[in-house]
């Protein structure tokens, strides 16, 4: 009887163990198929938050490197803005200095008057007179905006046609002089001859040698300078010189 009931007791005993065994891989079985999700949800969950501090990362880089080209672009502005601004205010300057040039295109003004002499009957230059053409061509050569008037006079008062004739000779003579020797353009000079047209010029010896005080110099040509007003340069002294009349 006492043998049966150990064997009892032990079966039971057995089947307990064995039991609690089976309920306890249950529950880890269970507890691994809940669990596994979870763990490879966490490490999905990792990973995306690895790639998105990696994405943001990237994305600050982009927005500085951005912010550091804006910039650039900026200061490119205000310097074209600057540059166009001074490009205007030169436009502005040359626009007024083209209307002031306009303005005094055809102004003249005489700066200086020459006079050279001729011996009677002739067209043909002294020395004298070449030296003084001289003295005033090395005034001119180097400026701008000048014009010479040549005037030529007879030997006498008297209008007639050899008057005229050699006034205009003694003029081109000194054109042609200031051509030759100084350089001088053609189109920054005119001559004319005047034969006995003119206002008189008086000299000191004729006026202490004659009654008249309004006896005239003939024998002459008259240089005039006229310069632009819109050109600057230096007035000149009025000179003059003689020869054996």
């Amino acid at each position: 009887m006492s043998r049966f009931v150990c064997a009892t007791l032990l079966l039971a005993l057995a089947v307990v163990f064995e039991s609690g065994c089976a309920t306890k891989k249950y529950v880890r079985n269970r507890v691994a198929e809940r669990v596994t999700p979870l763990e490879n949800r966490t490490g999905e969950l990792e990973e995306t938050s690895r790639r998105n501090t990696q994405q943001l990362g990237e994305l600050r880089i982009g927005v500085e490197d951005a912010r550091v080209r804006a910039d650039k672009a900026q200061a490119t502005a205000n310097s074209a803005t600057s540059s166009a601004e001074q490009a205007n205010s030169r436009v502005t300057g040359v626009e007024r200095n083209v209307e002031d040039l306009r303005a005094n295109l055809d102004k003249y003004a005489v700066q200086t008057t020459s006079m050279v002499f001729f011996r009677a009957g002739s067209a043909v230059l002294t020395s004298e007179a070449m030296a003084q053409l001289d003295q005033l061509a090395s005034q001119i050569t180097n400026r701008r905006g000048f014009v010479l008037e040549i005037i030529g006079y007879g030997d006498s008062p008297k209008p007639t046609p050899y008057n005229e004739n050699l006034a205009q000779l003694r003029a081109e003579a000194v054109q042609r002089y200031f051509a030759d020797r100084n350089n001088i353009p053609l189109m920054r000079m005119f001559a004319v001859g005047f034969g006995s047209s003119g206002s008189p010029i008086q000299s000191a010896s004729t006026a202490n040698a004659t009654s008249s005080a309004n006896q005239p110099l003939p024998r002459r040509v008259e240089i005039r300078l006229l310069t632009n007003a819109a050109v600057e340069g230096k007035p000149m002294k009025t000179t003059s010189t003689g020869a054996t009349r």
